[in-house]
């Protein structure tokens, strides 16, 4: 009876072990951001400018991976779980900087405000003429977090695409967001506005931020293969 249940002990320890994920498998999040991260419909896959540099390094380091699309918020709080939970494209900030091992940059955003034509916000020359007016972003993004800190009005929307109805209604006066995003989603044929770039705010580079608990020895791989394919 002793040596049955060591047995079956010994068998069920091997079936756990058997069904125990890779040590060395990241799980990765990111947000519906085009052209740098999003869903594409026709091939029913996670893509972008940002996305391919990610897979490059994930495959050049021979690490397993899944990438899953989330609300922006949700992505990021899914990277602080523990190690090997990433997440991309990240601002990397003072607030970031210690919770994650940065690998990148991936790409380079611009921030910028953005007003309906013909609104009174339309006429601003410069950031701090932005005080009078409320400002909307996405919940949880650094470009509204750093305007926030300063003390500017900000309204917050969880998905990014809202913050044209707004505008377009007046909620809110100015945007802030990247132009390329914006430009990428009229060229897509998406319900657009009449709409003006007033103030260009920072050029900002975006990162793959890994949780802190992640071994270094990998990270170090991984940020030799984003370094080689950029130099390619």
């Amino acid at each position: 009876m002793k040596s049955l249940l060591v047995f079956l002990i010994a068998l069920l320890c091997a079936s756990v072990a058997v069904s125990a994920p890779t040590a060395k498998s990241y799980q990765i999040s990111t947000e519906d951001y085009p052209p740098y991260n999003h869903y594409d419909d026709k091939n029913k896959t996670i893509v972008g400018l940002a996305t391919r540099k990610v897979r490059t390094a994930m495959e050049k380091s021979g690490f397993e991976y899944q990438i899953r699309l989330y609300p922006w918020l949700r992505a990021y709080n899914r990277a602080l779980s523990g190690a090997r939970h990433c997440v991309y494209s990240t601002a990397r900030t003072t607030e970031r900087e210690a919770l994650f091992h940065w690998v990148g940059p991936l790409v380079t955003v611009e921030w910028a405000l953005f007003a309906k034509k013909g609104t009174p916000a339309a006429s601003i020359q410069k950031l701090e003429d932005a005080r009078q007016f409320v400002i909307g972003g996405l919940e949880g993004d650094a470009s509204l977090s750093e305007l926030k800190r300063q003390g500017f009005k900000t309204e917050s929307v969880v998905t990014n695409w809202l913050n044209k109805d707004k505008l377009v209604g007046q909620r809110i006066q100015l945007w802030i967001d990247d132009p390329v995003y914006i430009d990428f989603e009229k060229q897509k044929g998406t319900e657009f506005f009449d709409y003006v770039k007033v103030v260009k705010i920072a050029s900002v580079d975006l990162y793959l931020a890994c949780n802190i608990k992640t071994p270094s020895a990998e990270i170090e791989l991984l940020k030799k293969s984003v370094a080689a394919s950029d130099s390619r």
